[in-house]
């Protein structure tokens, strides 16, 4: 199963920065960045979120740098996407400049050619910087520059939730194989008793991943019943994202 994740192909990231509007956020990511390739646990993980205090960032104030080589455009739109975090939860992120404080980790936003994504939680075993890096695509949207700041945090995707099979179906038909492994409903995380979020930037669009766009690979079951209808989407998170941060992180 480690081996499949390590296989994760490196997605849409390497496309222009036209956007379209029916697009998901699985269409920004590289997971095979996202989820480490060294990590014993990656496949563990591919949960909602991490459960273990040791993966929460100490304290309530994260400090970060941006990289030299972003436009100017492109570092507003990070300082937009970590301001907002200290509008709507405790967490407050600080832009560094100069050295970094001693002893503390810090967040450090890379520019790639073609990759998008970061390591899901804190790493108390790991040395230097927690590396966000970001192509020119992913950097003209907030809302997908907030999506790997709850990534850092500790959230996963929306639909591997251990709960999710009461809230969504998937149609693995649908799907190539090699990306089944995106929509395994996982347990040993919490939700923080946070109902299922249709809405969340941490969920998948309906037709993340088809073999044929016209059907959807996720939809929701309402009334036990599987109907057809939107998810996930690229404005920024949702209250419930936002909930969960706060409850992690005991606002």
């Amino acid at each position: 199963m480690f081996l499949q994740t390590v296989r994760y192909l490196l997605l849409a990231a390497i496309l222009g920065p036209i956007l379209v509007a029916s697009e998901g956020i699985e269409s920004y990511e590289n997971y095979y960045n996202e989820i480490h390739v060294d990590d014993e646990q990656a496949e563990a993980k591919t949960r909602n979120a991490l459960t273990s205090p040791l993966q929460r960032w100490p304290g309530n104030k994260i400090f970060y740098r941006i990289s030299t080589d972003y436009s100017d455009q492109e570092v507003a739109n990070v300082r937009t996407a970590m301001a907002s975090f200290g509008e709507q939860t405790c967490v407050q992120f600080e832009e560094i400049e100069g050295s970094a404080p001693a002893g503390k980790r810090y967040v450090s936003f890379k520019k790639s050619p073609n990759m998008c994504g970061t390591r899901v939680g804190y790493q108390p075993l790991s040395f230097g910087p927690h590396e966000v890096v970001l192509n020119e695509r992913c950097l003209t949207m907030p809302a997908v520059i907030q999506h790997e700041t709850l990534h850092l945090l500790g959230l996963f995707h929306e639909q591997s939730r251990p709960d999710r099979d009461e809230y969504v179906q998937i149609d693995y038909d649908n799907i190539p194989r090699k990306y089944w492994s995106q929509f395994m409903a996982m347990d040993q995380t919490t939700t923080f008793n946070v109902p299922y979020d249709y809405e969340s930037v941490m969920h998948y669009s309906k037709n993340a991943f088809a073999k044929d766009p016209a059907k959807p690979t996720i939809r929701a079951l309402i009334g036990g019943k599987a109907v057809e209808r939107e998810m996930g989407q690229v404005r920024g998170p949702s209250e419930g994202d936002w909930t969960k941060i706060r409850l992690m992180y005991k606002c």
